[in-house]
């Protein structure tokens, strides 16, 4: 039987992807690979195909237990007779196993490395004693072996001893995840024999990557989530207990979900995995202890709640969506806080090379999140593959993105790193710049001609322009515990004015309108005078203040008020402020001279990535918060609510403070006049990215619903 017949028959294709068949050629030639695949690309073929091929056993190593069940389930299925060995299994079930390896019944064994290595090498003996040899080795998640990799597994590295206990066996290494640095580590620790090495593209082209500040990401998520009710979904947490209360929430929102962590029993996780596996529940919330090795190929989304430690995690998270190659979706909910909170779970006590290395994939991961160029370009040149730089199917790329002369305030960014002789984060040199009383500010600093240069822009905006310095190489962190802004090769000519540095102003994610309406043509050349008004005003091009697109979709929708205007595309925060009325004007007089009516409702809205902060929206008329908040003023506590809603009590909190921000509850109704000066202080000293420092700096006299609480009622004031 030739290859391309046996795919056919036990894999259902009639031809191979990537570089398989060249993979496959070479392991039948008992010659060594390195294969590096994107996930969903087809790497479990490379080896399973041979093993049917070759007179003998094929032993692959693998990581997980479910990465091993899902295989061999599949594999059995398709008529390969494959088993495992793992702590799992009854004596009993061991035992038959090993009945059938010695009358070559089965064709693939899969086994953790501690197996095959475990008890003085048993099991390495009674595989070298079958009647029929070992035919074929394959390493699966190769990139475990590495100190340099995302995930690395101490026990991989009793994989060293293969080739001496099976020198002449051809050994392929798989990984879907793995830089240059990683590459080279697995080949040498290994041992392979002059290995052939394929690298396929990690381009996954069917997926669009998005990345929201997480700002209610709940909300967020429902948003996302409604026009997906019938796809199955993946949506990782960083804790068990946020996995638990997120699926908990999303079932009381009709959606079919289940809990997935390390933390809970065998038979609950088996259960729940069956049932996404089945299609019988739709979304998984899970740690990242789910996922490894499941082929399931229809999930259609990633959602990411927290950022994940590394590139590499995140790739090989989002490459589960789309195996089937239909159109998907990544997104990712990120806060700068996200990065500080991880560093304790990067380090790794008594090994400060091994934490160096994970605060450095740490920092990477925190530069994906904060980017203001093409995301999979970043993610492709991470793997050392060169890619375009618009790739049309990322948040950045699908953005409309307005921006302005920022070079002053990246003047004063970079003097400031240079005044305090880069030895200082992030957080002491806002409050420097920003002319902070704090007693933390030294005294000599005060001194310093750039103290308070900054007092003009709040906190929240130095944190948006640093990161976005940052990000265009402006300014660098150091790949340390606590980083340090240090300035780069590009900021001299920053500080001397030889460079001019444009900033980020408006970001927006556009949607298309439901429907095509005639536009008004003469508003339209109205609406393009009034625009060269105001660029002449501001010396930029027209195009800065808003895009014709943007002017058509006016001429169009003929909005009426601030609110209306708002659903157009390019118009966030900051232009809405600066330039609406002017717009809002001319639209008015049109209209009302001919009787025109606004056309919004028939507009899609659009979500937007705002850069202040998020005005409240208007409640869905299904809304469950309207619900906790009739109960609340029944005089029932949040504790009862909770209880009687089947909801953690986080939950409620949240949507009491939603309607405080909205102005429809007095936040005196859930915080005690007096707590109120303390909640605000400590915001605006520490920020409102993350609740947990500020309950922190509080201590126990103050609940998280009161500093949600106080966080909406700010909101509302601003």
């Amino acid at each position: 039987m030739t290859p391309t017949q046996a795919l056919q028959k036990y894999f259902g294709y009639s031809e191979f992807r990537h570089e398989q068949e060249a993979i496959i050629q070479h392991v039948l030639n008992s010659k060594d690979v390195l294969a590096l695949m994107p996930t969903g690309g087809g790497k479990s073929l490379c080896y399973q195909l041979p093993a049917v091929l070759l007179n003998g056993l094929t032993i692959v190593i693998s990581p997980l237990i479910a990465l091993m069940k899902d295989q061999v389930d599949s594999l059995n299925i398709a008529g390969i007779p494959a088993a495992f060995l793992n702590s799992t299994q009854s004596a009993d079930e061991q035992s038959r196993i090993i009945t059938k390896l010695n009358s070559n019944h089965i064709k693939l064994l899969y086994l953790a490395p501690e197996r095959l290595f475990g008890s003085e090498n048993k099991l390495v003996q009674f595989l070298k004693s079958l009647p029929v040899p070992v035919a074929q080795i394959a390493i699966d998640e190769a990139h475990c072996i590495s100190h340099w990799g995302h995930d690395f597994r101490p026990e991989y590295l009793m994989l060293a001893g293969l080739k001496d206990h099976f020198p002449n066996i051809p050994v392929i290494a798989l990984t879907a995840t793995a830089d240059k640095l990683t590459q080279k580590d697995i080949l040498e620790k290994l041992n392979l024999k002059s290995p052939a090495i394929f690298i396929s593209s990690f381009n996954r082209a069917n997926i669009t990557y998005r990345v929201n500040p997480k700002r209610n990401s709940f909300d967020q998520l429902l948003d996302f989530l409604e026009d997906r009710k019938d796809e199955s979904g993946i949506i990782y947490c960083l804790s068990r207990k946020s996995v638990e209360a997120l699926a908990i929430d999303l079932k009381a929102q009709g959606y079919l979900a289940e809990p997935y962590h390390a933390g809970l029993d065998n038979a609950v996780k088996a259960r729940n995995q069956e049932a996404f596996l089945r299609d019988d529940v739709k979304i998984i919330v899970a740690t990242i202890a789910f996922g490894m090795g499941i082929n399931k190929s229809n999930v259609r989304y990633v959602v990411h709640m927290d950022m994940p430690k590394n590139i590499e995690g995140y790739y090989q998270e989002t490459g589960r969506a789309g195996r089937d190659g239909l159109e998907s979706a990544a997104l990712l909910f990120y806060s700068p806080g996200d990065a500080i909170k991880l560093k304790s779970f990067v380090s790794i006590d008594g090994d400060p090379v091994q934490t160096q290395i994970m605060l450095s994939k740490l920092n990477d991961m925190a530069k994906y999140c904060q980017l203001p160029t093409c995301r999979r370009q970043y993610l492709l040149n991470y793997f050392d593959e060169q890619a375009p730089n618009h790739c049309n199917s990322c948040d950045v790329c699908l953005s409309e993105i307005t921006k302005f002369d920022g070079t002053l305030i990246a003047q004063k960014a970079l003097s400031a790193v240079y005044r305090l002789k880069e030895r200082f984060g992030s957080t002491y040199v806002i409050d420097f710049l920003r002319g902070s009383k704090n007693e933390k500010i030294r005294e000599e600093h005060k001194e310093l001609k750039t103290y308070g240069v900054g007092k003009d822009l709040s906190k929240a905006d130095w944190q948006r322009y640093l990161r976005e310095l940052v990000a265009l190489d402006y300014l660098q962190f150091t790949d340390t515990e606590y980083p340090v802004l240090k300035l780069t090769s590009k900021s001299e000519a920053v500080l001397k004015g030889w460079q001019k540095v444009d900033l980020i102003a408006t970001q927006t994610m556009e949607e298309r309108p439901t429907e095509t309406l005639p536009f008004e043509n003469d508003l339209l050349s109205i609406l393009k005078n009034t625009r060269r008004d105001i660029a002449l005003q501001e010396n930029v091009p027209a195009y800065i203040i808003v895009s014709d697109a943007a002017l058509m979709e006016i001429a169009t929708y003929l909005p009426q008020s601030l609110d209306e205007l708002r659903f157009i595309s390019g118009f966030g925060d900051i232009k809405l402020a600066r330039y609406g009325r002017e717009f809002l004007a001319p639209v008015k007089i049109y209209a009302d001279e001919r009787g025109l009516n606004s056309q919004i409702s028939k507009k899609s809205k659009k979500r937007e990535r705002k850069v202040k902060t998020e005005r409240v929206s208007t409640p869905r008329s299904s809304d469950t918060r309207m619900v906790s908040l009739e109960l609340y003023r029944k005089d029932k506590t949040i504790a009862e609510i909770a209880a009687e809603r089947g909801l953690s009590a986080s939950t409620i909190e949240s949507h009491l403070s939603y309607f405080v921000q909205s102005g429809e509850m007095d936040i005196l109704d859930m915080v005690p006049e007096g707590k109120i000066p303390a909640i605000k202080d400590a915001v605006e000293n520490y920020g409102a990215d993350r609740l947990a420092p500020l309950k922190e700096v509080l201590g126990a006299d103050f609940t998280y619903g009161e500093i949600k609480a106080v966080l909406g009622w700010m909101n509302r004031n601003q």
